[in-house]
């Protein structure tokens, strides 16, 4: 479902009285990692794999040409909107990517190597990574990614909030690869994590 996460931490925020402060929007700055919670008895870092997204150690993901941990940062351009704009308040908002950088030093990314979801309807797509020569579907998105304290969130052009990370196991052990998924029927062989910044 599409408010997963914010009905939980609704509620949470009610039993605990947790301040509101805890759903605030943020935007992190420095380097980051991204998680995967709740799969495993630790969280698990995201991985990049040519130009697919993976959880996991990528140290045991010996498929991919180019595999190697990242670190991200999010880079934020303010634009100006010239169509539905209500939810974004009078107009402008940040247009939010979160930019991939190897960890390896035997590879380099290029300048643009964004985090890609594919919000297509009724579909359960694979996440990627743009640049790099990768193939990038013409369905991918690179944009509008926020936090609500280290949750992880994209947010559509009606302004509707959604964490629909999915997980699914590889012939890796402990190895999963991420997908969107735009059905919310949630489909058989999917795990369901969650996903957050390391700040």
């Amino acid at each position: 479902m599409r408010f997963s996460f914010l009905a939980a931490l609704a509620l949470a925020s009610q039993a605990l009285a947790v301040p509101h402060s805890v759903l605030q929007k943020r935007y992190p700055s420095g380097s980051f990692s991204i998680l995967a919670y709740g799969i495993a008895s630790s969280p698990l870092s995201v991985f990049y794999s040519d130009g697919l997204a993976y959880v996991g150690d990528a140290s045991k993901w010996e498929s991919g040409s180019v595999t190697t941990d990242i670190t991200c940062m999010n880079i934020l351009s303010r634009a100006i909107c010239t169509l539905k704009c209500t939810n974004r308040g009078k107009g402008i908002f940040n247009n939010t990517q979160i930019s991939a950088t190897p960890t390896n030093k035997d590879y380099t990314f290029d300048n643009e190597t964004f985090f890609y979801i594919r919000p297509t309807a009724d579909e359960v797509l694979p996440v990627g990574f743009t640049g790099n020569n990768n193939d990038v579907p013409d369905d991918a998105v690179a944009g509008s990614f926020l936090f609500y304290g280290t949750y992880l969130m994209w947010q559509a052009d009606d302004g509707v909030l959604s964490d629909s990370f999915r997980l699914k196991e590889t012939d890796v052990s402990e190895i999963y690869q991420l997908y969107w998924d735009t059905s919310n029927l949630y489909p058989a062989g999917y795990l369901v994590p969650v996903i957050k910044s390391s700040i």
